[in-house]
Formats: C-alpha cells, sequence, structure tokens
C-alpha cells in the first residue's frame, strides 16, 4: 500500500488511514480479523485484511474445525467520500482452510485462490469511528482433500474445482485516522 500512495503522490493527512474488525467474523467460531484502508484519492481505497482461526471445538466428543487463514488486498470505490457513505470494493485474496464436523462428519481442507467484489454501506458514529455493513462473493480455483472424519484420516476425495463462495459479510467497527 505504500509503494501505491507514493506512485499516486498521496499525501499522508487526516482521515487518510482506517483500521476495522468484522463483529460478524467472530460469530464463525471466533475467527480473528482484522482491515486496514488506505485513501489513494478523494474516492478511492486501498485495502488489505487477514483472518486467522486456529481453534478446534469439541461438541459432545466430536470435533468441530471452522480454521483458516486468509490474506487479502484490494481496492474500494467511494462515490461520494473515502470512509463514509456507500463503496463498492474488488479484492484478490488466498485462504487455507479446514472445516469439519458442522454439519456431518465430513472434513474438508485445502487452498483457495481467487478473486471478489463485494458492496456495502460505511456509517459515520464519531469523526474517528464508523460502522459498515456490507456484502460480496468470490470466486476462484481450489485444492481440496475430503475426509470422512474430522480426527480418522480417511481420504474421501482429492480434487481441484472451481468455486463461487459468499464473502465479506460485514458488520465492520473501524477507527479512521
Amino acid at each position: 500500500m505504500l509503494a501505491a500512495a507514493l506512485l499516486t503522490g498521496a499525501v499522508c493527512s487526516a482521515q487518510r488511514f482506517s483500521v476495522g474488525t468484522n463483529l460478524a467474523d467472530y460469530a464463525d467460531f471466533g475467527t480473528l480479523n482484522v482491515e486496514g484502508d488506505m485513501a489513494v484519492g478523494r474516492r478511492i481505497t486501498l485495502v488489505a485484511g487477514a483472518k486467522y482461526n486456529p481453534y478446534l471445538f469439541n461438541a459432545d466428543e466430536e470435533p468441530l474445525s471452522a480454521r483458516q487463514r486468509l490474506v487479502a488486498a484490494g481496492v474500494r470505490f467511494w462515490p461520494w467520500h473515502v470512509f463514509s457513505g456507500w463503496w463498492l470494493g474488488g479484492k484478490i485474496q488466498y485462504q487455507e482452510y479446514n472445516r469439519g464436523g458442522i454439519r456431518s462428519a465430513e472434513t474438508d481442507e485445502g487452498d483457495r485462490y481467487g478473486a471478489g467484489l463485494s458492496a456495502g454501506f460505511s456509517y459515520m458514529l464519531h469523526p474517528h469511528f464508523n460502522v459498515s455493513v456490507g456484502a460480496g462473493l468470490w470466486a476462484g480455483y481450489q485444492r481440496y482433500k475430503t475426509y470422512s472424519c474430522p480426527v480418522c484420516g480417511m481420504t474421501e476425495e482429492v480434487g481441484e474445482k472451481t468455486f463461487l463462495l459468499p464473502n465479506d459479510i460485514l458488520l465492520s467497527l473501524s477507527y479512521v485516522f
């Protein structure tokens, strides 16, 4: 993001950066997350984010897993002004995941690479605090393995395929500085 700011001649001043967290991700088995935005113009921000969930839960002696590591980078267009009002975004991202025991004993793990589009609205609570809501989709390519249960290690399927998944279900709290 710093290189992009230098190349575009962005001047660092007030209301040019934000750091936030998506509260909705914590409902997904406590997924930790952070996202940073940097304004590079009146209507454009560069976005970078990460998610991490290392947790394995035991429910009735059956493990539940929604583990992941995700990194993303992209851009947002704000029709009115950065950090205020409606926005449209696009990004590329990578996710390493392990999910199983939630709906059935089957467990999937693998890597996903793709690009996504999202839209939302950011409401200013205070000059330094925003609440954002939004949603998006991402599509791409994944390599995966499917196991018959979370701990047995019996491989059911190994493969590669394309995907289209919901992404960026946002209820985000941000600090703008």
